[in-house]
């Protein structure tokens, strides 16, 4: 069904008069069996829990966004794209978001599929159910990044995962047309945060210069039950201009800045920002002083001289072996303290020996960058010993507490009572005390100050998507209305036309199989000629508003 959406009405081939009526069919099953792929027809009895959708009424496929959606070279988003193309000419994102608010609009329904051009009709109820199918059949902490790849699909282009520049990505997906965004999924209420030290770095150090300016669109639900019904979509820009008066537009955003003279200069230091090693300097020295900024790339990665030496692709994934190292290690510790629970328990002596010989320990040594490194060599060496001798540690220790509890539970009952809870609490202050810091100060943005710094943002309301049930249906009973004819012949005779292939192939009786063969050779004709008539008799999208 997918490549059949890509253009509704596939070309026709050309008869060849001397091929056999078997091979004629052939080909009909090769153009036209598309048509029905994916597709799920309904009865009218059937019922969903779920809320309206056009395949409810109508029998069209349903698209399932993921998270591939947002990789240009997935097989998931180029078999998507055939679909989206019929919107991704149609300027910016408030244009493609428009052209999709129209067909959720009754009003404008009514001018839908002038000249029985109807594959945009198609394409767009499948793309505002899979848009329904983001907002509803996801859970609310995943349905935000599977909402970034059906919004990277809409605009043709990509979700953004991985560093960019040496900076952590602030944006959530990148426009076709190259233009930074950051998406916020929120209830009507809830402010709009971002990392302080993240938004710094991008706008004035990311790949050593920054990028001027970044877009966060926002979209607000209204919800009708479990349902999202309505979605009110906004937008507006944080730019290297607008930065400190968007900071200092609430108490909350001006402790991040810091004391009145701290402010001032970090103020004055943007006024007269420079892609120079000497204005990074002095951005690196302000920005010590400024409480919102903790751990960031000035931090890290500019050095006394002012120059921008970024992560190296090869840095990070040294850092990710390393990291996965001492996960092992907490791994080895947690299995080495279970085995010998078990064997206090069971009456046994300890073995830590034993079962070290069980398990390949290698991961207790770091991964060692440069082999030719004798030091590092000999570091990593020790740092293995030191794990071993600390397993052994924590075997002794958690068989001996073990021990000591299986004693006091065959005293008395409730003997064990006072071990387990000194364990706890002993267990509790260590991790409070290694607990660290969150991920950085959050800038806070609510819907009133968005309002407030309209024209300093460059805020904008794109409009409003309504998917609630009743809607839906409206719009539907208009788009059968407009299909009932020629489109819902073509529908029908192809799902008979598949019908009958199957038969022709699968019937017991000779005579069965020949019949149906003949039904589905004059069904294919139909639905061929019903598609090339749909081909001439179209028009351009571009009469469709």
């Amino acid at each position: 069904m997918s490549d059949y959406i890509k253009d509704m009405f596939i070309e026709v081939r050309e008869k060849d008069e001397t091929i056999s009526p078997l091979t004629e069919l052939e080909q009909m099953i090769e153009e036209v069996s598309k048509v029905l792929h994916g597709v799920t027809m309904l009865n009218e009895d059937e019922t969903l829990e779920e809320g309206e959708r056009y395949s409810m009424s109508i029998p069209i496929p349903k698209l399932n966004p993921n998270e591939a959606w947002g990789d240009p070279d997935s097989q998931s988003r180029k078999d998507i794209d055939r679909i989206f193309a019929s919107i991704t000419r149609q300027g910016g994102i408030k244009e493609r978001i428009q052209h999709v608010n129209s067909f959720v609009d009754p009003k404008t329904a009514q001018r839908k599929g002038k000249g029985k051009r109807f594959n945009a009709i198609l394409n767009m109820m499948m793309i505002i159910e899979a848009l329904q199918a983001c907002l509803n059949d996801y859970s609310e902490s995943s349905a935000g990044f599977v909402f970034e790849g059906f919004m990277a699909a809409l605009t043709g282009g990509s979700q953004q995962a991985d560093r960019v520049g040496g900076t952590l990505p602030i944006e959530d997906f990148v426009t076709g047309d190259n233009e930074n965004v950051s998406l916020k999924l929120l209830s009507p209420n809830t402010g709009i945060h971002g990392s302080f030290t993240n938004l710094v770095d991008y706008l004035f150090l990311r790949g050593g210069s920054g990028e001027p300016d970044i877009k966060y669109l926002i979209g607000r639900k209204n919800s009708e039950g479990d349902d999202v019904s309505q979605l009110a979509i906004f937008d507006f820009v944080i730019s290297r201009e607008n930065f400190m008066t968007i900071m200092e537009s609430s108490k909350k955003n001006r402790s991040l800045l810091g004391d009145e003279e701290t402010k001032n200069r970090l103020k004055l230091q943007i006024q007269n920002f420079s892609d120079s090693s000497k204005w990074k300097v002095g951005m690196q020295e302000i920005l010590e002083n400024v409480p919102g900024y903790t751990r960031g790339m000035f931090s890290k990665n500019v050095d006394p001289a002012g120059q921008f030496e970024p992560d190296e692709e090869s840095d990070l994934a040294d850092k990710k072996r390393t990291q996965y190292s001492k996960v092992k290690v907490k791994a080895y510790k947690m299995d080495a303290e279970n085995s010998a629970e078990q064997a206090a328990k069971a009456g046994q002596q300890p073995n830590f020996e034993k079962w070290a010989k069980t398990h390949d320990l290698k991961d207790l040594m770091p991964p060692i960058l440069d082999p030719e490194d004798q030091a590092e060599v000999a570091k990593a060496q020790k740092i293995q010993q030191r794990n071993f001798a600390n397993l052994q540690k924590y075997y002794n220790a958690a068989y001996t507490a073990a021990a000591e509890e299986a004693r006091q539970v065959a005293e008395s009952h409730f003997g064990a009572f006072h071990v387990r809870e000194k364990r706890m609490m002993q267990e509790e202050r260590a991790l409070m005390e290694g607990g660290g810091r969150d991920g950085g100060s959050q800038w806070e943005i609510t819907q009133t100050l968005m309002d407030k710094l309209r024209k300093v943002a460059k805020s904008q309301y794109y409009g409003e998507l309504d998917m609630s049930d009743e809607n839906i249906k409206a719009c539907a009973a208009i788009y059968i209305e407009k299909l009932k004819d020629d489109m819902m012949a073509l529908l029908e005779t192809t799902k008979s036309f598949t019908e009958n292939v199957g038969k022709y192939f699968s019937a017991d009786r000779r005579s069965t199989a020949m019949n149906a063969n003949e039904k589905a050779q004059e069904e294919g004709k139909t639905v061929v000629n019903l598609l090339q008539q749909s081909k001439t008799k179209g028009e351009e999208d571009s009469d469709l508003e």
